[in-house]
This record gives C-alpha cells, structure tokens and sequence, in this order.
C-alpha cells in the first residue's frame, strides 16, 4: 500500500514539474503526462531550442535538458541516473528504454578551436547525437558531438566517447595505471614519510 502511495505522489509532483517547465518555456517544451521526474529535474529552452519526451521517463536529483538552440528527444520509459546532462545545439535523440549512469554528459556540440577569435568567442562546432533504444550507458562518460550508439551498446563506467557503434557494441576505454616518482623525492624519502 505504501509503494502505491508513494507512486502516486510521485506522479502527481512530476505531473506539477511538468505543468511548470511548459508555463516557463511554452513553445519549446512538450511532455508525456505520466512521467516520473525528481524535484531536482531542470529543463532550459533556449534560442528557439525545443525538448520532446515521451511517457514514462525517471530522473533522478539534478538532472538536467538543456536545448540552447538545438533539439533534445527522449524515448519512452528512459532513465537518467543523479548528475546527468544533456545539452544540444543541434540534435540530440535518446531511443526507448536507454539508461544512463550517474554523472554522465552528452553535448552535440563543442567550442570551435580553428577560429581566429578567441575559443571563448569563435562559436560552436555541432553534429547530431543519436543514442538508440535499450542502450546502457556506465557512470561518469562523456558523449561527444557527432557520436552514434546503436541499439542495445553497453558503454563502460568513465569512457569518452565520439564516433559510430554498431548495434550490440561493448565499448570499454581501458586506461593503465602509471605511477612515477617525482625527480625531488627518492623512494627513500617516500619511505621515510610513512
């Protein structure tokens, strides 16, 4: 009794979240009704920017969509884990069922670094990102402009990621461990100080 309460009074409070990001941003924000977003859910429309998301997304604290420009859609019943961002200049798309870890990042978009002005200043470079349906996505990545994941991937904890995955790819960034001495200390001097 007390799990169906609980979804209830979830549901109606993301029921006034979304009520109040379609009163904040009118034209560019369009929602399913039965959603289950956190309070600490964020959505931003900016510059002509538009967000869909179809029924039955969770989020979970700070999350945020932000379409500064550009176009963010997100499949059914996805899941967005604390810490996520997903920011689009251009286009972003999320298929059904897709989950992704804490921390994680996706950005269409990056500062433009061949310019003469300032990077500040010199705009930005945007290809689209297309995450497919039932993909998982570890904590902590980062998913750069122009990168798509097909169907069912597997992303691994920590990776940054740009570029086109097949449908059923494992991708995993190995990374080796490399530990030195600084030239001022001796191993001596380490052994010292314990």
């Amino acid at each position: 009794m007390r799990k169906r309460i609980s979804l209830y009074a979830r549901s109606a409070l993301s029921l006034l979240h979304i009520a109040a990001a379609k009163l904040f941003n009118i034209r560019g924000f369009f929602s399913a009704a039965v959603q289950d977003f956190s309070c600490g859910t964020r959505f931003a429309v900016n510059g002509g920017g538009k967000i869909f998301l179809k029924k039955h997304i969770h989020t979970v604290r700070n999350v945020l969509f932000d379409a500064d420009g550009g176009v963010i859609e997100v499949g059914e019943g996805s899941f967005f884990n604390s810490g996520c961002m997903v920011v689009s200049k251009e286009l972003v798309t999320v298929g059904n069922y897709t989950s992704f870890g804490p921390n994680t990042f996706v950005y269409d978009h990056d500062h433009n670094i061949k310019s003469s002005f300032s990077i500040h200043d010199s705009g930005f470079a945007t290809s689209p990102v297309h995450i497919g349906s039932n993909v998982w996505i570890g904590a902590n990545c980062v998913i750069l402009r122009g990168t798509t994941l097909g169907d069912g991937c597997v992303v691994g904890a920590g990776s940054v990621i740009k570029g086109v995955y097949p449908p059923g790819a494992v991708i995993i960034q190995r990374r080796e461990e490399t530990v030195r001495m600084r030239e001022s200390m001796s191993r001596e001097d380490v052994e010292k100080v314990d």
